[in-house]
């Protein structure tokens, strides 16, 4: 026999699918995804270069000399110890060597173009023979994009986005219930606590599903084109590492858990859809408090206290990933966000048990339900 959740659930899931709205959230994924790759195609990621050797004065001439260079090839630079290195040594007072590593992403008359403005700056300002020193050229473009980081926070914003639009979801199918007095024949053939169990599972398939259709597009689409290729595709291609694929259905399973059951929760004290949505009002609040916090807080430690917070704690953790918070620390997050939302569930099935006129509602599994009071 068929557990009363699992038909719950079964209920609920097709219910959304066959609507209109769900395979519009699933297309959007694909024509998002594609949208930026193909917009983004003229703006390729910046080269990593670095400019060793030379004073301080030979090597902003040089950073200067790649920009323009850079600029005339459609290229853009950023300097940093690991990119490829362009060596400037001087043979003699009157002579100085640029010398290119194989990789150096610039073509001969790019180079060709470098080694003339460097001459022209020398001249001008007449450089003697001061000796050169190797060193880092880090501070002449700035920090360079952090694409990792950039992955996280494209994550968080579909975890949000998919969250609240499922959470309105869950609220209608506990409002449903109520509004059309379908409830106290439900609580007949089912215990509360296996009627917020199914319709939670229903639902939250449908939204693992469309955020499974968002994740799944950008890993689908990075197969496609080289993480070199820009901006976009080097996002995309951080984004659809097994591991962080894996982190973001855990993480987002764990959310959808929390904020469902408070969700159930509201939606259990509502008489009609208009009740309901006065009730969740707040939450959706913090919800949006909770986003930007999140954005605010990327790559920072300034608010790091708050990802102990359970509302804070699924948001917190994926701009923060794999920063700051160790491995046991999100085990241990993760496990008491599951354990605040096993209580506010249970909260939701006693408050769905009670009527509306705020008596309990005594359910047989033999009889019709009574009503006492």
């Amino acid at each position: 026999m068929t557990s009363p959740i699992l038909l719950i659930a079964e209920r609920e899931f097709r219910t959304y699918v066959a609507t209109l709205s769900f395979w519009l959230s699933l297309a959007i994924a694909p024509l998002a995804a594609g949208a930026a790759l193909l917009f983004s195609g003229g703006y390729p990621a910046p080269s990593p270069v670095w400019i060793a050797g030379g004073d301080r004065q030979l090597t902003q001439s040089a950073s200067l000399a790649l920009r323009e260079a850079g600029r005339l090839e459609g290229r853009s630079f950023i300097f940093r110890h690991d990119g490829e290195k362009l060596l400037l040594s001087r043979r003699a007072a009157a002579a100085l060597d640029l010398a290119y590593s194989n990789g150096f992403p610039l073509s001969p008359s790019g180079r060709a173009m470098v080694d003339r403005m460097i001459e022209r700056d020398v001249a001008r300002s007449q450089v003697g023979t001061a000796a050169l020193v190797v060193h880092e050229n880090s501070a002449q473009n700035g920090a360079p994009p952090d694409i990792a980081m950039l992955s996280r926070l494209s994550a968080m914003i579909m975890l949000w986005l998919t969250l609240t639009g499922s959470l309105g979801m869950l609220l209608q199918a506990v409002v449903r219930e109520r509004a059309n007095r379908a409830l106290e024949s439900l609580l007949a053939s089912a215990p509360a606590w296996e009627i917020v169990t199914g319709k939670m599972l229903g639902v939250g398939a449908v939204s693992l599903l469309i955020l499974a259709g968002w994740l799944g597009s950008a890993a689908a689409l990075s197969f496609f084109v080289s993480p070199e290729a820009g901006l976009v595709p080097a996002i995309l291609a951080k984004l659809a590492e097994p591991a962080a694929l894996m982190l973001d259905v855990l993480i987002y399973i764990c959310a959808f858990a929390f904020y469902g059951a408070v969700t159930m929760a509201l939606g259990a004290l509502a008489r009609d859809s208009a009740a309901a949505q006065n009730m969740v009002r707040p939450m959706f609040v913090l919800l949006l408090v909770v986003f930007f916090v999140a954005l605010s807080a990327a790559g920072k430690s300034t608010m790091s206290w708050l990802i102990w917070l359970p509302p804070f704690t699924p948001f917190l953790l994926l701009v923060n990933f794999p920063g700051s918070v160790t491995f046991g620390s999100q085990a241990i997050l993760l496990g008491l966000l599951l354990l605040a939302a096993l209580a506010i569930q249970s909260l939701a099935a006693r408050l769905l048990s009670i009527s509306p006129a705020g008596h309990q509602i005594f359910i047989s599994t033999r009889t019709k339900p009574q009503q006492l009071g």
